[in-house]
């Protein structure tokens, strides 16, 4: 009897923490809805689809948090940017509307994506052959040159190293205790698409995503923490760091702290640039412009970022100098080894 009613116990707490997981998911989607990665909102809408399929206004996450949850509109949005228009038409028929993101009413979403889909299955015109008139001499039939590959060794090379990577990271998270939580479960489906990308990849283009998903699921992997760990940072440092960096343009500077902590590292690094121009020589300006280019890097594989958070890492020791290196409280591991690496 005991036996049976802690097999039942722990039922139910599996099945509390795959529902707990369905929000994040969508949040993540909506997330990705705003930078445009399509590939990344399909994968969020549908994990959380699987758990909570009826669509609500209203939905109740946990607590008294109610959201606005509408992961069928977004997905069919993101099934008709990649050209799955068959697959977007089906999802808009399943929605009741929008989510806290208009991209338009259902109805001028399904037109558009009926237009494209006939539009795609009316095939081309064929141009008209023009007829070649017959040469008094006979040419010489030119030698078919090989076609270069079309896959860089090196960056499959580097992509093999970033999921390896990811495994030790992953393989740390467990050592830790961390696999219940929520960061754990990302980093494991990150890194199962880094896998699935690596293995179909036919041009540069595809390895780059696939390097892209493995460095998330290393981030993730790094993030995770077992329960009763908290996560940094906690909602207060914008308010904390404020007045360390400067004492006045607070409006401005606590918009670029927020979307830094919040991970929109796009719009931080753009706002942090903006204020580097009007304060070249402080070292904190210069240090969170860094962080958020180089977390740019880590999340799209542009080596540009790299470039420019290394640079922007130089001139955060130019003008300030810290003993230890970044502090831990508000710069991530990671971070803090690649601002070491960073010459002077």
């Amino acid at each position: 009897m005991k036996r049976h009613l802690l097999l039942a116990i722990i039922a139910l707490m599996i099945a509390g923490v795959a529902e707990a997981s369905w929000y994040d998911d969508y949040e993540a989607g909506i997330a990705a809805v705003r930078k445009g990665q399509w590939q990344v909102v399909i994968q969020k809408m549908t994990a959380a689809i699987a758990v909570t399929p009826k669509e609500n206004s209203n939905a109740r996450t946990y607590g008294n948090i109610f959201i606005n949850y509408h992961p069928y509109y977004y997905r069919g949005l993101a099934y008709m940017r990649v050209g799955q228009y068959d697959k977007a038409i089906a999802d808009f028929e399943q929605t009741t509307g929008p989510g806290e993101i208009d991209r338009g009413s259902i109805e001028e979403l399904m037109k558009d994506a009926k237009d494209k889909q006939a539009a795609a299955a009316t095939p081309e015109p064929q141009p008209q052959p023009v007829p070649v008139p017959q040469p008094v001499r006979p040419t010489p039939v030119p030698v078919p040159v090989p076609a270069g590959p079309s896959i860089d060794p090196a960056l499959r090379q580097q992509v093999s190293a970033a999921i390896n990577a990811a495994n030790q990271s992953l393989a740390s998270a467990r050592d830790r205790k961390a696999v219940a939580s929520p960061q754990y479960q990302q980093a494991v489906t990150a890194l199962v698409s880094a896998n699935q990308q690596a293995a179909a990849a036919k041009t540069n283009e595809d390895l780059q995503a696939a390097l892209g998903s493995a460095n998330n699921a290393k981030l993730f992997a790094e993030s995770a923490m077992p329960p009763g760990v908290p996560t940094p940072p906690p909602p207060n440092k914008p308010n904390e760091l404020t007045p360390k960096i400067l004492g006045d343009t607070t409006k401005r500077l606590r918009q670029a702290l927020e979307s830094y902590f919040g991970g929109d590292f796009d719009d931080a690094s753009a706002q942090f640039a903006r204020l580097s121009r009007e304060m070249p020589q402080n070292g904190w300006i210069w240090a969170f412009l860094g962080a958020s280019q180089y977390s740019q890097y880590a999340f799209e594989a542009d080596e540009s970022f790299k470039s420019a958070a290394m640079q922007s890492f130089r001139k955060a020791k130019q003008y300030r100098s810290w003993k230890n290196g970044l502090p831990q409280k508000y710069f991530s591991k990671r971070i803090r080894r690649v601002f070491e690496s960073a010459s002077s």
